[in-house]
């Protein structure tokens, strides 16, 4: 891998105006609401155990509650609120709720009543959500995900007993088999980033081209999230679109004093709007979003949490697809998203070594990031300018001299692929991208924690050898062995199915039968795309989005 020098290509653009900073700058506070009712406070960790309170008022981030002036409860003691009514003002509690979260103030020690802040350990819209979600169906889809577990290992004894009887083939499931399953146990032991009440300057970049559809949602988004408008600036770069993209964004620019505009007269490719973003950027922490990407109110403000860290170089975000009921693709496409990020990425990030910081969005050290800007911009592989996976590529480079880690409650939506063939060409680029990568990621995880390094080691390995596996039972077996294939489809059945039951336990979400659908998805098609995406790793086309 080398570099040749390419300067970052001009761009005419329109700089933001930077606004005057709030008399109050803490503009993440949310509207508040008044409302009586009692409450039930337990206090976790002390022996005071059990309070009456009185509900003051409530927002999605914060509560006010009145108790007796005996109360020792002090900032920093966590609490879970029992709520045992419906909160009219947002009407989405009924019964018996638990809300957890922390003291924050307390009024003066002669006061009567004492009268606490309280600040949400997740906003009040997420812990309703985990609410709704019924114990019972809990427990028994979790019970379900052990069932399938276990038949998986039995399964996998069979390969032992068997595994001189063809020991190839064996090694392999049994390989897969500890893959899968250490990689849900490592999952269930994340805890996501604290919250350090960090507010760094941050700056949100966006690579465009022919998106006019979806940009203005885009933007929107970034400018709604909740933090101050005097710590965030976002930069759009127009690579070189044909439609209406610069029309729209022209018009967002009177609406956002924030908002810093740059259009290349022809397309550079993604990774030259990514690098000039970079050299604009005027924030500590820089932010990546994609065109078509849309993040959550609360997600910027958490993906910066991590970068108290010195040694934090990236924080992968939680990308989410957004289901559209007519397709089939987006629904497959959301039970996939979500194991790679929420068992893939979660269990990569307890060893600080996730691999690719997807592009819909992740968050940057930008000192770490202009380091090394000059070998990433020029980067080339087999002689050829590398004009795809960038996202893949920077995690790279970042995580040669810093940690990366992975935030679940930093959720961004995205689309999925329109089409078939825009789906089979996306899936293409990426497998491009992991041919040219793995090379590189190879020389650096085995200088991280042993897990993380034969984990991906066996992860690379399982991914070259499938489609041979694939053939071998689906056609070597029975049309010149005469054995049935049913052992590999069943075992592939349970694997797929206890991701599906994973990803029903954490999202309570009806469409996760589609993940089985995508197992004849890979079989089919997407194994065998690695070969050819090695075989055509130099072509780039497809590659300057």
């Amino acid at each position: 891998m080398t570099a040749k020098k390419v300067a970052v290509p001009y761009a005419e653009g329109i700089p933001r105006t930077i606004p005057e900073p709030s008399p109050n700058p803490d503009l993440r506070r949310y509207p508040r609401e008044h409302w009586e009712e009692e409450v039930r406070v337990h206090a976790v960790g002390k022996r005071e155990r059990h309070h009456r309170a009185h509900l003051q008022n409530v927002s999605e981030k914060g509560l006010a509650l009145t108790l007796n002036a005996k109360s020792v409860l002090q900032p920093g003691d966590a609490l879970r609120i029992v709520v045992d009514s419906t909160l009219p003002p947002f009407g989405r509690i009924s019964g018996h709720v638990t809300l957890r979260g922390t003291v924050t103030r307390r009024s003066e020690p002669d006061d009567d009543p004492v009268t606490l802040g309280i600040r949400l350990d997740t906003p009040l819209e997420e812990q309703v959500a985990r609410h709704d979600r019924s114990l019972a169906t809990q427990v028994m889809l979790a019970t379900s995900a052990c069932v399938v577990a276990l038949l998986i290992v039995v399964f996998k004894y069979f390969n032992y007993r068997w595994f001189w009887y063809d020991p190839i083939f064996q090694a392999y499931s049994l390989v897969v088999a500890v893959y899968i399953l250490s990689r849900a146990i490592l999952s269930w032991f994340y805890r996501e980033p604290a919250d350090h009440g960090s507010l760094p300057s941050v700056t949100i970049a966006i690579a465009v081209k022919d998106e006019a559809d979806n940009i203005e949602k885009t933007v929107e988004h970034c400018f709604e999230a909740a933090y101050p408008a005097h710590l965030l600036e976002v930069i759009v770069v127009d690579d070189g679109s044909t439609d209406k993209t610069w029309e729209v964004l022209l018009s967002l620019r009177n609406r956002y004093q924030g908002l810093s505009l740059y259009r290349f007269a022809e397309n550079k490719g993604k990774r030259h709007a990514m690098a000039l973003s970079a050299t604009r950027a005027t924030g500590d922490i820089l932010v990546y979003v994609d065109s078509d990407s849309f993040i959550e109110r609360e997600s910027l403000y958490r993906i910066v949490q991590p970068f108290t860290d010195p040694t934090i170089g990236a924080v992968a975000g939680h990308i989410q697809v957004i289901v559209e009921p007519h397709k089939i693709l987006s629904k497959m496409e959301r039970v996939r998203y979500f194991i790679s990020h929420r068992v893939i990425k979660a269990s990569e990030s307890l060893f600080s070594a996730v691999t690719c910081c997807s592009g819909a969005f992740s968050a940057y050290r930008k000192s770490a990031v202009m380091q090394v800007l000059h070998p990433w911009l020029n980067q080339t592989f087999l002689g050829v300018p590398s004009t795809f996976g960038d996202d893949r590529s920077l995690t790279n480079y970042i995580l040669r001299n810093y940690r990366v880690i992975f935030h679940t409650s930093a959720s961004c939506w995205t689309f999925a692929p329109g089409t078939w063939r825009q789906f089979f060409r996306q899936q293409l680029r990426w497998k491009k991208s992991w041919s040219r990568e793995t090379l590189a990621a190879s020389k650096i995880l085995y200088r991280k924690h042993p897990v993380a390094a034969a984990s991906y080691y066996a992860g690379v390995i399982m991914t070259l050898i499938s489609p041979l596996i694939v053939l071998r039972a689906l056609v070597y077996m029975p049309l010149v062995a005469s054995a049935t294939p049913i052992p590999y489809l069943g075992g592939l059945l349970l694997v797929y199915l206890f991701f599906c039951l994973l990803f029903r336990f954490y999202t309570g979400s009806r469409y996760w039968l589609y993940g089985i659908g995508f197992a004849a998805l890979y079989i089919g098609v997407l194994c065998w795309q690695n070969y050819y995406a090695m075989l055509t790793v130099n072509k780039t086309h497809w590659g300057t989005r």
